[in-house]
């Protein structure tokens, strides 16, 4: 889509901020102002997602744009394997990712396997969210200890969960990093809740499976009665513990991908959040993994609830900057009838594939639920980076006025690229889910 360019004179005493933006050249230029909010917004908005400008319109969200002082990509070595798979791969008419010289799942593969992608192609869509998920999968394991909290529209954060969050992806993996996969399971999951008490030991677990036959195993213990229940993978549209959120959404992605129908729909470019302008360190720990840095000094991204003065919604994050990036819009729809949603838009970026924000309607059409993603960028000294990665999800509910925020903080044990000898599959079986939900 093209962008407009508009004056605004009474900001011509300020400074505008010149942005460029694209990938590759020629650049190109855009002048903002150093906010955008109710009373400016109808002139910028080509620049922001329906959903996002909807916020801004009433009130709730105040936008400033600013610039990022890094190259926001993958480092060298990625994007170089990634380039090497070009024409490896295809996609089949059921959104599987084979081989095309074996016509099977490349266990092996390492990289993005459409490096080239070609928008014009019937699936483009698919292609851009194996690209995604091979970008996160390069992550080999995750550990965070996660906040989830409650937020309503008067008071701000009504309740709140406290728990590790544990993944680990089995396929997409460098070579020196691979782990004999005999259940053929593309990634893991563990939701472990600690605090508080009352919600303590409501536990999940997961095994999302490459086999497009195979379904997904989904478990859950149940304080109450002290025994595990195994669940349908259609749960993994229910809201999580009763919020505005459910477990497919994370990363704004993480379910099973021949589960949904993906159309490549459009391109443009739209401001998106980072929580800060410059990079980061993260710090190498001695296993491989690296420990993340936050460039915030609480114990999560600043919220609205928060600072005293602020006059729109409690969820909208604080200290935010907003940077033009052009993404990809790309439609998915669940198979499934009985999945719980219906139509989701997402706005991935075009170099990283992140999807900075997704939209999602109910099964009768009326919109619902959006989602944010505010991202920082870091690099540790062994040169390892956090590209795709998040500090706070936000889901908003429009209907109920309500919102669940998903945060990460600078808490002690924390990172990506956990090894296999720190995170294998052992550590998913039952026996260990029950031991620790007890």
């Amino acid at each position: 889509m093209k962008i407009k360019y508009f004056w605004n004179y009474k900001f011509l005493g300020l400074s505008l901020l010149v942005i460029l933006l694209g990938i590759g050249s020629p650049l190109q230029a855009i002048d903002l102002p150093g906010k955008i909010d109710k009373s400016n917004c109808a002139q910028y908005k080509d620049l922001l997602v329906p959903s996002l400008y909807r916020a801004v319109e009433r009130g709730d969200f105040v936008i400033t744009p600013g610039k990022i002082n890094f190259n926001y990509k993958y480092d060298d070595k990625f994007l170089a394997v990634s380039a090497k798979n070009a024409g490896k791969y295809d996609v089949t008419p059921k959104g599987d990712l084979i081989d095309k010289a074996t016509g099977k799942y490349p266990f092996d593969i390492y990289g993005m396997p459409f490096p080239n992608l070609d928008t014009k192609d019937p699936k483009a869509g698919s292609k851009i969210i194996w690209n995604f998920n091979m970008a996160r999968y390069r992550f080999l394991s995750s550990r965070d200890y996660v906040r989830i909290m409650w937020i309503n529209k008067n008071e701000g954060e009504e309740r709140y969960a406290d728990g590790y969050d544990t993944r680990l992806y089995m396929t997409g993996r460098p070579p020196d990093q691979r782990i004999n996969n005999p259940d053929k399971v593309q990634q893991y999951e563990f939701q472990r809740v600690l605090e508080p008490m009352s919600l303590k030991g409501t536990n999940t677990m997961a095994y999302i499976f490459i086999n497009p036959d195979d379904e997904d195993k989904s478990f859950a213990y149940v304080p109450a009665i002290r025994r595990i229940r195994q669940t349908g993978s259609t749960t993994r549209s229910d809201p999580y513990m009763g919020s505005d959120s459910w477990l497919d959404m994370n990363y704004g992605w993480g379910g099973k991908d021949n589960k949904m129908t993906w159309k490549y729909v459009g391109e443009k470019t739209i401001l998106v959040p980072f929580n800060s302008p410059n990079k980061l360190q993260a710090q190498d720990n001695p296993d491989g993994s690296i420990k993340r840095a936050y460039p915030f000094s609480g114990r999560h991204v600043k919220l609205g609830y928060e600072e005293p003065n602020w006059k729109g919604a409690k969820w909208a994050p604080m200290d935010i900057t907003y940077v033009p990036r052009k993404v990809w819009i790309v439609e998915q729809m669940p198979k499934d009838p009985y999945y719980n949603w219906g139509l989701h838009i997402n706005y991935i970026d075009q170099e990283t594939y992140n999807i900075w924000y997704k939209e999602v309607f109910e099964r009768s059409g009326d919109f619902r639920t959006w989602l944010l993603l505010i991202c920082n960028y870091q690099v540790s000294p062994s040169g390892k980076d956090n590209t795709l990665d998040f500090d706070m999800q936000i889901f908003i509910d429009e209907k109920a006025r309500h919102a669940t925020c998903v945060a990460r903080g600078p808490y002690p044990i924390q990172g990506l690229y956990f090894p296999a000898k720190e995170v294998d599959p052992s550590l998913f079986n039952t026996s260990n889910f029950l031991l620790l939900s007890k």
